[in-house]
């Protein structure tokens, strides 16, 4: 059946070969870094088996990142290309590689070789046990302080909102079944967090301590403003229980408000002198006023993925494919 909610050239679909393992990575200023990239996840999946791929998915990168996946391909056929004709984003990226990867096995990492291609051996060998989900799980970060600050901070809050309970050590890199890849490709939901996302599917699940390396090349492009926005997009789209806090918060409210014009026409009645200030009065309105454009600004935020949802507009669009 054609899943409509992905634009791709179906017709490279319509006879799969199947093959032991498939590596997706997501490229986004990666030009500098590929060819490193590519020779050190050869190295690594050649001992394991000859019977595996690459699957290097251009983000519309600002840099000659597609040019020099083109160069790559040309000499080397494991290596495949799929240019997005736009920047989707990160988690949109990894679908589009996930839909065209034909591995039993597909791996997710990422372009900046933060994450090792030498640790795949070691995952690739723990699905082979039954495991549906192997994530790294990394025992120390090369991050700067905010982006591990900022880390703990959504990972807390988003335990409180979700109800899961995440580790702040794990993301997209890890191993995965080809059964949990045709599920989560098979999801037509338009705002996804990769992570969260393959969290809420089940599964038989597992980790593998690796080891967290320098940046290769250049910063990341995940800026506090970025992270803010991820943060809301993942909370946003994996929970409803902002909105019954703000329910609840609504509640409380209004009972603090009926208690204190209780309050004040037992004053009235008992001769009580009250003194009618000004900043109180102002803080009150501006509270009050704060806290209903904040639960507006919540309902808001429910309200735009339902219409970014309903629009049926493609996940990720595919501009060029190279060996697919």
């Amino acid at each position: 059946m054609i899943n409509l909610n992905y634009f791709v050239p179906l017709q490279a679909n319509i006879l799969i070969v199947k093959m032991d393992l498939s590596i997706v990575s997501p490229i986004y200023h990666g030009e500098k870094m590929l060819d490193e990239l590519v020779r050190r996840i050869h190295a690594a999946i050649q001992p394991l088996t000859d019977d595996y791929e690459i699957v290097l998915v251009n983000d519309c990168s600002p840099d000659d990142s597609w040019n020099r996946i083109i160069d790559i391909c040309a000499n080397d056929k494991k290596v495949k290309g799929i240019n997005l004709s736009r920047n989707f984003g990160q988690p949109y990226a990894i679908t589009a590689g996930l839909t065209y990867a034909k591995g039993n096995y597909v791996a997710v990492i990422d372009c900046d070789l933060q994450n090792k291609p030498e640790d795949l051996p070691a995952m690739y060998r723990k699905a082979l046990e039954g495991y549906d989900v192997v994530s790294a799980r990394r025992v120390v970060r090369e991050d700067t302080f905010l982006k591990r600050m900022s880390s703990a901070v959504f990972h807390r809050v988003y335990d409180f909102l979700s109800g899961f309970e995440t580790d702040k050590a794990v993301a997209e890199f890890g191993i995965y079944s080809q059964k949990i890849v045709k599920v989560y490709c098979s999801i037509p939901e338009y705002s996804r967090s990769f992570v969260e996302l393959i969290h809420t599917l089940g599964f038989k699940k597992t980790t593998v301590d690796v080891l967290h390396d320098h940046r290769l090349e250049g910063e990341s492009s995940y800026n506090l403003a970025r992270l803010i926005k991820l943060s809301y997009n993942s909370i946003i789209s994996n929970s409803n229980r902002p909105l019954y806090l703000s329910v609840t918060l609504g509640l409380i409210m209004s009972v603090l408000s009926f208690l204190m014009a209780i309050y004040n026409i037992f004053a009235k009645f008992s001769g009580l002198n009250e003194v009618v200030g000004y900043t109180s009065t102002i803080f009150s309105i501006w509270f009050v006023g704060g806290l209903l454009l904040f639960m507006m600004g919540i309902l808001g935020l429910y309200i735009g993925k339902i219409f970014d949802q309903v629009k049926g507009r493609p996940v990720f669009i595919v501009s060029d494919t190279i060996n697919i």
